[in-house]
């Protein structure tokens, strides 16, 4: 008798044990739904002063104003040696301490170049322009581990990190291209990422932060992730961009390829990259990304309103993809309101003011509120 109540205590144990661990992403204890913002442009934008509003037209200080309106993650973009002085690891140092004491999550967006990389640029930095495939697997090894430590040393390791920005074609070309003449290039590729990983990993040494790969096309995604599968890259999220003006206008479409990845590779998904235009005017002389309607969804508008609806539409979208993988998203640059900077043109202005979550008064628009949903 005392044997077999032992024997029920331990099969108890293990039996609560093993509750513990299938729960981990039930209704009891379920994975955060990230409502994003990437504020990179915060580092300078905050030397202009500039006089954010709430919806009835009081002043607010940015960061704390979306956190009320339910953001939980913020996601920063890092160049190697900025260009123009911009997304500097010391830039990305400071803001990443503001969101920290705030109690948000931090997502690490790794270009792995001194300027914007995305498929059709994906320039190494100017520091490793004339090395050999070898050194560069060094460097970015060296690199990322040399940026997270720093991160760690002062408490602001990220929730999450993205190893390249928009890497359909791959990054660092020629070195890890993976399009046109270098399709199959693709072990060069993964080596690198692989490198990127393993640095992470090193530092990390609790295993706290996701590491994320992104891709810019939802239709085109299944492709990339199907040819990286035989190398058994150590990542945890499928990263994407959704810009009606680039990407398709079928929403059936686009669903549908969103559950196929989630099926088909079992990870989880974070939309990492979206907007959409409140108005098809302009606050300034800068030609905007988006200006006339064929450039929209015809289900939404390009009014305040159909901005809302939109997301309240991409928000639901992603919390109904399959197995629990849909785990937010990140609306890109919300804050890049027109004004006069360095990030400006000779015409003073921003490209973006219209695809932004405040209007031309600089008062929150109602888009603000979908991030109290859920």
């Amino acid at each position: 008798m005392k044997y077999r109540k032992l024997y029920v205590f331990a099969i108890l144990i293990l039996s609560l044990s093993c509750s513990k661990n299938d729960d981990s992403n039930d209704g009891n204890n379920p994975k955060p739904f990230y409502k994003g913002m990437d504020l990179s442009f915060q580092s300078e934008l905050e030397d202009y002063n500039i006089d954010y509003k709430d919806a009835n037209g009081n002043s607010i200080e940015l960061l704390d104003f979306v956190k009320s309106k339910g953001t939980n993650l913020v996601r920063l973009k890092l160049w190697h040696t900025p260009q123009d002085g911009q997304n500097s690891l010391n830039d990305v140092k400071t803001y990443a301490q503001k969101i920290k004491a705030k109690g948000m999550s931090f997502l690490l967006n790794f270009h792995y170049s001194d300027y914007w990389a995305d498929p059709s640029t994906q320039t190494p930095p100017a520091a490793w322009q004339n090395m050999t495939s070898e050194q560069i697997k060094i460097a970015i090894y060296n690199y990322t581990k040399d940026v997270v430590q720093q991160l760690k040393a002062q408490n602001t390791l990220p929730d999450i990190i993205q190893i390249g920005n928009e890497t359909d074609s791959g990054f660092l070309w020629n070195h890890g291209r993976v399009w046109d003449n270098f399709n199959n290039n693709w072990n060069n590729y993964t080596d690198l990422v692989s490198e990127a990983i393993r640095a992470v990993r090193d530092v990390d040494t609790d295993n706290n932060i996701r590491v994320m790969l992104h891709h810019s096309n939802v239709e085109n995604a299944i492709f990339f992730f199907n040819e990286l599968q035989p190398y058994n890259i150590d990542f945890d999220i499928i990263g994407l961009s959704y810009y009606p003006q680039f990407h398709t206008k079928n929403l059936s479409l686009f669903t549908s390829k969103l559950n196929e990845l989630a099926n088909t590779f079992n990870k989880d998904i974070l939309m990492v990259e979206v907007a959409y235009p409140f108005t098809l005017q302009w606050n300034d002389n800068q030609t905007n990304l988006i200006g006339s309607l064929d450039q929209t969804l015809v289900e939404f508008s390009p009014t305040p309103q159909g901005q809302r609806a939109y997301l309240e539409w991409l928000t639901e979208t992603v919390q109904n993809i399959p197995n629990n993988h849909g785990i937010g998203f990140c609306y890109w640059a919300p804050d890049w309101v027109a004004f006069n900077g360095n990030s400006a043109t000779s015409t003073n202005g921003s490209s973006w003011e219209n695809q932004c979550l405040f209007d031309f008064e600089l008062k929150a628009l109602p888009a603000i509120e979908t991030f109290n949903n859920n």
